[in-house]
Formats: structure tokens, C-alpha cells, sequence
């Protein structure tokens, strides 16, 4: 091929692409089908895949020009529950020890207010091994929640909330904290129900997700990784036989009525 043929040609290759990484109003798609496996496309289903819950995603061009972006954010898609990971950190004093997450990303975090019981000086451990200060804005003793601020000068990731009385039965759920210190961890298990607390007849959230010393004030999330509760406490034994699978958590709704207007 002739030389300047050959330029030609890369000019106009290049001129293509300029053209197409500037062209605004890309959109994206995600879909289930009806055999329940998801599906991401820059195009519209077509009526014979069945499509289900389709989610469109405009101008997405302005945040994934490059294909390493889009795996990241089909990556995020895929798996929420590692933004949730994102927005938990470990609460560690000189005695005690808990979870928080945020719930807006200039800092402001929720953990259960038994996790702040026995020390004066608390720090946060993000995921990342970071550590940043905390200070105690609100106490609440009827919910055994509290709110905290992570004195911390970045963004940081947040979770979203979900009715936990549109939960249903046997939905998965994932529980994440510091089970005996170590950072981050995750069970899963299923929702079983909001019940009344007969001690202070208000409701709980029973889960069977496992929990250990450590994951008090952590999140209790569904599948999409919207936080439905704030892990309290469990039943370990009766009469001196050892139960498992009865984990029990603050509903959000308790948490959104005392704290909502520090959400994000």
C-alpha cells in the first residue's frame, strides 16, 4: 500500500475514533431474562430475550471512556457487596471492639452505641488499613445505636437503605464487620423476619447470617447491597444447649427516624 494511502487512511481511523469518544447520550443497559441470569449491553433487549427489570443508564460515556472503566463499573453492578465492604470499617478502643459504616460521604457513620461503652479513644480501621480518629455526636439508648463521625478528609463510600418491611422471607442477606478482629468479614445467610423484642416491644430483625464478638454495629444488607438493619446482638444457648443462626439487628427505618437527616 502506497505511503500516502496509508496515511489517509490512518487519519481517517483516528478522526472515527475522536468522533465516537465524544459523541454525548451513550446509553447502557442492564436486564434480567426469565431464566434469571443478568445481562449488560450498550443496546435495548430484544423482545424474544423475555427482559425483565431492565435498568437503563444514561450518558455513561462521561464516566467509562475506556474499557478498564467498564469492567469496573460492570464489576460494581455485578457485585454491590464490595461497595459495601468499601463503606464498613472496623471500631477499635483500648478494650472494645466493633463495626460502623457510613452513611454519607462526608464522614458521618452508625454503629451500635454498646460498641462505645467501654473506652474513651476509638479509632476507625478502613478497609484499606487506614486509620482515622472518631468522635460520638449521638447516644441513643431505646435503639442502642449511635451516631459517629470519622474524622477523615477524603469522600467516602456510603450505603443506601431499604425498608426492611419490604424484605420477605428467605431473601439473602449478607452480614459484614469484624468478627473477632479480623477486618472485613462476610457471612451470608437469609431473612427470617422483623419480630417484637419482648423486652422493649420494639421490633428486630431475626437473620440467620452467622455473627461473632465484633460485628456489633455493622450492616445487615440484601443482595443489592442496600443496608436493611444495624447488627445488635444473637442468641447463643438456651438452658445450656448452643443455638445458631438467630442473629438479630436494629431495623434501618429505627435508624433513618433518628438519623435521617444525616444521610446521604
Amino acid at each position: 500500500m502506497m505511503p500516502i494511502m496509508r496515511n489517509v487512511i490512518l487519519l481517517l481511523t483516528l478522526l472515527l475514533i475522536i468522533f465516537a469518544d465524544n459523541t454525548s447520550g451513550s446509553e447502557f443497559y442492564k436486564w434480567v431474562d426469565e431464566e434469571g441470569v443478568v445481562h449488560f449491553s450498550d443496546r435495548v433487549p430484544e423482545a424474544t430475550e423475555t427482559p425483565r427489570n431492565i435498568m437503563q443508564q444514561n450518558e455513561v460515556d462521561n464516566n467509562i471512556t475506556h474499557s478498564s472503566n467498564i469492567n469496573s463499573v460492570i464489576s460494581q453492578l455485578k457485585n454491590p457487596i464490595k461497595t459495601c465492604v468499601d463503606a464498613t470499617f472496623s471500631i477499635k478502643g483500648d478494650q472494645n471492639l466493633g463495626t460502623g459504616f457510613f452513611i454519607s460521604s462526608n464522614g458521618y457513620a452508625i454503629t451500635c452505641k454498646h460498641v462505645l461503652e467501654s473506652d474513651q479513644h476509638y479509632m476507625a480501621v478502613l478497609n484499606d488499613g487506614s486509620r482515622y480518629p472518631i468522635g460520638i455526636i449521638s447516644i441513643n439508648d431505646k435503639y442502642d445505636l449511635a451516631l459517629i463521625m470519622v474524622i477523615i478528609y477524603k469522600k467516602t463510600p456510603y450505603l443506601s437503605i431499604r425498608d426492611p418491611f419490604s424484605m420477605t422471607p428467605g431473601e439473602k442477606v449478607f452480614a459484614i464487620g469484624s468478627s473477632l478482629g479480623l477486618q472485613t468479614i462476610i457471612t451470608d445467610g437469609v431473612f427470617t423476619g422483623v419480630r417484637e423484642n419482648t423486652s422493649t416491644k420494639d421490633n428486630v430483625i431475626q437473620f440467620s447470617a452467622p455473627i461473632n464478638p465484633g460485628n456489633s454495629g455493622g450492616p445487615l444488607v440484601d443482595e443489592q447491597g442496600k443496608l436493611i438493619g444495624v447488627i445488635s446482638w444473637k442468641i447463643v444457648s438456651q438452658n445450656g444447649v448452643p443455638i445458631a443462626g438467630l442473629g438479630f439487628a436494629v431495623p434501618s427505618d429505627y435508624m433513618v427516624k433518628e438519623y435521617g437527616h444525616y444521610l446521604e
